[in-house]
């Protein structure tokens, strides 16, 4: 379809199509061992059911709820009986809890880490926030919880590894369009540039952010947004898994330190690697300067 926002790519994806199909050879993850945040539902979820269609060995489902990782985990098995299944109930910005995660995982590495666990604040003028912990939770959530797993897993990352966070698109609109949901947009422009240090700093990692559109999901219906807004332009959760196979690959690195769309198509965005690595785009930064 024509893309209902400024687009990179000429093509804009609803969902999952060929090229980032759970089945194509091309995003296989065969035998690579998958750690996901967020996996009791949603985007998370999904995640783990492609990357079990992609042939991962082992997946470890992180989450607060142990029933709905338990669910998850019935669900990969339904696609993919041989995948190893390792559930850990834990709060990811909490350090001692996302240990836990480590000794899962044992003596082995780890290939690729999805980090789809997120929270949004009830949405409200800064001075009319009822409560500051819900607001400051955005923070720990959405920025601290990158910072403890890159420092407890990322020692016991695979060679070439990658890391996969979830922003949000509305960041780049305007902020009176989005007035009420500054803790958690704030928090989500602090993710993507904490992902652009954590790439800088970690050069044999590949470390994106990758906007999954626009998904109906509990934090979706949370900011007060529904299907039927005005500017909403649904996807199924189904595209940013796909894209999530295919961001995760080798060839995908030269998006590291960067933030996508997973609407983007893949192929038109392969085409494009030379006009990224050259030029400072796909990043936040202060519009206007260098001052003309």
């Amino acid at each position: 379809m024509q893309p209902p926002y400024p687009s990179l790519t000429p093509t804009w994806h609803n969902d999952v199509y060929p090229a980032i199909d759970y089945t194509n050879e091309k995003v296989s993850h065969k035998g690579e061992t998958v750690v996901i945040t967020g996996a009791g539902g949603g985007l998370g979820r999904e995640t783990a059911l492609a990357y079990a269609k992609a042939g991962a060995k082992t997946l470890v489902l992180t989450g607060r709820n142990a029933q709905k990782l338990i669910e998850t985990g019935t669900q990969v098995a339904n696609v993919n009986n041989d995948v190893q299944v390792k559930t850990v109930q834990a709060w990811v910005s909490d350090e001692t809890a996302v240990q836990q995660i480590a000794l899962t995982l044992g003596n082995a590495t780890w290939n690729v880490l999805v980090h789809c666990a997120g929270h949004i604040h009830a949405p409200a003028p800064i001075t009319q926030t009822a409560d500051v912990m819900d607001y400051w939770r955005a923070y720990e959530v959405n920025v601290k919880s990158l910072v403890v797993l890159a420092k407890v897993l990322f020692p016991k990352a695979a060679k070439d590894a990658s890391v996969v966070t979830v922003p949000a698109g509305a960041m780049a609109f305007p902020v009176t369009a989005t007035a009420g949901l500054s803790g958690y947009l704030v928090s989500k422009l602090a993710l993507v540039k904490t992902v652009e240090y954590l790439a800088a700093e970690n050069p044999q990692l590949n470390v994106t952010a990758v906007h999954p559109g626009m998904v109906d999901t509990p934090i979706f219906r949370k900011s007060g947004a529904t299907p039927d807004s005005p500017m909403v332009n649904m996807d199924t959760p189904k595209l940013f898994a796909g894209f999530c196979l295919w961001v995760s690959r080798p060839e995908a690195k030269f998006l590291s330190g960067r933030m996508v769309w997973a609407n983007w198509d893949v192929d038109e965005l392969k085409g494009k690697e030379e006009e990224i690595t050259s030029k400072d785009i796909l990043k936040y930064a202060w519009d206007g300067f260098p001052f003309a």
